[in-house]
């Protein structure tokens, strides 16, 4: 074979080597950009926040200085700029309280409905932030007179009460799998009761869903 010949023939073997590369790096483009958009949408920040909790606070009412009321809760957040640095809700939750005492054994249920604004910073899968929420707590107390069977006197008295209410909670929310993740807040809650301010607390920890 001459020189001429032999050169060419080198030269599209490495041709036929460079176009067989080239398909084979054109046809793992798309899948590298929808794996590449795939990263980017599930680090997004999302537009839609949901969660449930299980609650754990300060009794509302002054009448319970200590314990803990214990429950359930629900919250919705929606981005409101495009930056997701700002957010509005709403949130609601029920919990209870028992206390007993030489006369009396005193439950406590508190309602609380709250609206809320929330300052966030947006990293990764997880979101960092501040949450003021505005509102109202709604308490039902029930006493029960101790002995009070064997006395022949009523045995129970209720009331509702509706008190003024604000919390400032500091919030988390992780996203673990798909649209699952979990949130975590608390932070210190106040009711303005009969003119006077009531200082407590509130907690939550539970699972979100992020569509």
């Amino acid at each position: 074979m001459s020189w001429p010949a032999l050169i060419s023939a080198r030269m599209s073997k490495h041709a036929r080597r460079a176009l067989l590369l080239a398909f084979a790096w054109m046809g793992l483009l798309p899948a590298s950009s929808a794996q590449a958009q795939t990263i980017v949408a599930e680090n997004a920040m999302p537009k839609n926040t949901l969660d449930s909790q299980l609650v754990l606070a300060s009794p509302a009412s002054s009448t319970f200085p200590t314990g803990m009321s214990v429950g359930v809760g629900a919250g919705y957040f929606r981005l409101a700029t495009a930056g997701g640095a700002l957010a509005w809700g709403a949130r609601a939750s029920w919990s209870t309280a028992t206390e007993y005492n030489q006369d009396h054994t005193i439950r406590n249920d508190d309602i609380r409905l709250r609206l809320c604004g929330l300052v966030q910073h947006h990293a990764g899968r997880g979101s960092f932030g501040l949450r003021l929420g505005a509102g109202a707590t709604l308490v039902y107390e029930g006493r029960t007179l101790a002995q009070a069977s064997r006395a022949g006197l009523s045995a129970e008295t209720t009331s509702w009460h509706a008190w003024p209410a604000a919390d400032l909670e500091a919030v988390v929310v992780l996203r673990v799998w798909r649209s699952w993740g979990m949130s975590l807040n608390g932070g210190p809650s106040l009711h303005l009761i009969d003119g006077s301010v009531h200082a407590g607390w509130s907690s939550g920890l539970g699972v979100s869903w992020q569509p």
